[in-house]
């Protein structure tokens, strides 16, 4: 009987250790590279990308000559003219040919290389719309990351309010059995215990939460057996001032992905715009063609011979001038410029965007900042006065009310410097980010 225990022990303890190994550990980067490759918007952003590039191919064929080859088979019933007399026949008969014809645009007003120029600047502005998909689910991720990250933390300091406070019921317990303290002291004391196990189940369940959004963002199904591992980023607090914000607000709109690509997409109606015009322009064209035919009712030659008696061809230059093509062309025009006026506002409305954005963030990390200092103050001073009051509270010398006060401001001020920690974290690499014009997450 005891060595089944035994075995029974043991083969629990092993499927306990194989449980922990199982458990798979992910990194800030590595959830970045799944969140990207797994995000649908991202991957729309990518064909929007290719379909400009395929735009692109398909305006610089225009510029190739357009070369044809043709083959026909036809019967003829009735009356008809002879393709050889010229004079009417009655009488069933067949006729083959082919022919070889070419044509190139001379002079179209310049239309085809402004379109391949437009359609360049397009296909410029898809890569930096990739890059700012890139960056919206990078800086969405960092922040599902980074709360996980302190509610991991937070869950750790509740779990610990929990043990101290089991602690102190065990400590009051005994001094009440001792006759040292009075009933109050010890409900008091168990009261203190149940809001702590209760604040450690609400964290615990915001950590369920903010795991769920996490997975949500990669695209994953949930699983508990993934650890987030804590980032290395050390806390780096520094003053930041207006000019500092205006600098980097200067060297976003240099590299700042969003930017870019409205201003790309700005640029590409100014050569929209000249080929629209081209359409009221002289139209040179050069075209050429060769064929030959053969007939059944020519009996006195065979097909051969009809073949090399037939041979023709022609090189013609073609010159076309729109005469009221204007009235027509006016219209497309005035959409034109209006969808230029709408880009030029999305321009407008992105850089403002970006400035708002950076002048939030710098209220932002200004305030974390003021928040992590005050708020390491605050643990060190509680932690210095829970060490007190728990010293004489063993001894009997305080009472209950006291330790209650001391440790509730000391587990209110762990909580926040876990809050103001990511905080400063979140908004140090949000600032990062607009200097560099890119996430660079190792």
């Amino acid at each position: 009987m005891k060595n089944l225990t035994r075995y029974i022990l043991f083969f629990s303890f092993t499927l306990s250790l194989s449980g922990a190994f199982a458990q798979n550990k992910m990194t800030l980067k590595e959830c970045l590279d799944v969140a990207i490759k797994n995000n649908l918007t991202y991957r729309e952003s990518q064909i929007q990308a290719e379909g400009a590039n395929a735009e692109l191919m398909r305006v610089k064929s225009l510029q190739y000559p357009r070369i044809g080859f043709g083959v026909g088979q036809d019967l003829r019933i009735g009356r008809s003219i002879d393709r050889f007399t010229n004079s009417y026949i009655e009488e069933l008969y067949s006729t083959n040919g082919f022919g070889i014809d070419a044509s190139v645009t001379l002079f179209n007003g310049f239309q085809i290389k402004n379109q391949i120029q437009q359609n360049i600047l397009l296909k410029e502005a898809g890569v930096k719309g990739i890059e700012a998909t890139r960056n919206l689910i990078t800086i969405n991720l960092l922040q599902a990351y980074l709360q996980v990250l302190a509610s991991q933390e937070l869950v750790e300091v509740a779990r610990q309010q929990v043990e101290t406070s089991k602690a102190q019921v065990d400590r009051v317990n005994k001094l009440v059995s001792a006759g040292i303290l009075g009933q109050a002291e010890y409900f008091l004391i168990r009261s203190q215990l149940a809001n702590d196990e209760f604040s450690f189940v609400t964290v615990q369940n915001s950590l369920k939460t903010n795991r769920l959004l996490l997975f949500q963002l990669m695209n994953m199904t949930p699983t508990n057996n993934v650890v987030f591992e804590p980032i290395a980023d050390e806390v780096n607090i520094y003053k930041v001032d207006d000019n500092f914000v205006n600098q980097l607000y200067d060297q976003s709109l240099a590299n700042f992905p969003s930017v870019k690509r409205a201003e790309l997409q700005l640029r590409s109606f100014d050569n929209l715009l000249k080929a629209t015009r081209a359409n009221v322009m002289p139209n040179i064209s050069l075209s050429a063609s060769y064929g030959a035919f053969y007939s059944t009712s020519n009996k006195n030659e065979n097909y051969v011979q009809q073949i090399n008696g037939t041979r023709n061809g022609s090189l013609s230059l073609n010159f076309n001038i729109p005469i009221l093509g204007g009235l027509q062309n006016r219209p497309r025009i005035a959409a034109v410029k209006v969808q230029q006026q709408l880009t030029a506002n999305n321009l407008n409305l992105a850089k403002l965007q970006l400035r708002q954005a950076i002048e939030q963030s710098f209220q932002s990390f200004d305030a974390a900042s003021e928040r992590y200092k005050v708020a390491t103050d605050q643990v060190n001073i509680n932690q210095d006065n829970i060490k007190a009051v728990e010293s004489r509270i063993s001894a009997g010398t305080v009472n209950s009310v006291e330790y209650v006060l001391a440790k509730t401001n000391f587990d209110r001020a762990r909580s926040n410097l876990v809050q103001a920690k990511y905080e400063v974290l979140l908004q140090q690499k949000i600032l990062d980010f607009y200097k560099d014009g890119e996430w660079k997450i190792n």
